[in-house]
Order: structure tokens, then sequence, then C-alpha cells
């Protein structure tokens, strides 16, 4: 594209190679979009828990990956102490 345009027809043959490209880059972001909207779950799974999942067991997998979080685990640890606490109390105010 850096050649000089000296008249109507070099001019014109630039537009025409310029429109094509056009076309060409939309068709290439369109099916690029088409693929992202694809595989976009299975893309944002593998960057959340990475790796490859085992197909079997998904939701068994996601737990596993949840509990190796040792803050997700002290929470889970607080929640269990706090409700044992108050069906405790529950259970002593009934008598």
């Amino acid at each position: 594209m850096n050649r000089p345009i000296r008249n109507i027809h070099q001019l014109d043959r630039a537009i025409r190679e310029l429109r094509d490209k056009q076309k060409s880059l939309e068709q290439s972001l369109d099916t690029n979009f088409q693929n992202l909207k694809g595989n976009y779950f299975n893309m944002t799974l593998n960057s959340i828990f990475g790796g490859k999942r085992s197909t079997t067991n998904f939701w068994a997998d996601i737990v596993s990956r949840f509990m190796e979080s040792e803050k997700l685990q002290q929470g889970v640890s607080n929640l269990v102490s706090k409700l044992a606490d108050k069906i405790g109390d529950v259970l002593h105010d009934k008598k």
C-alpha cells in the first residue's frame, strides 16, 4: 500500500484491494467470534481450574479444587462451628 497512486485507475484498484481486505478481515473476525462463543464455557473452566478435567466426575473435580483452598477450608470450618452452636442453643432452649 506504500506505492504512490498517480491516477484514477490506481486509486480504484487500491480501493478494491482495501474492500477485499476488509471483507476478509470481517470474515476472519466473525469466524473467531463464533469459535469464542462455542468454546467460552470450556475456556473459562480451564482458566479457573486449569488443565484437563475428568469428564466422568465433573462436580467432584470442582469440589476438590475448592477444598484445596486453605481460606475456603477455614470458612467452611467457621460456618460449621457457628451452625453447631446455633443448633445447640436451640436444642438447649427447648428443654
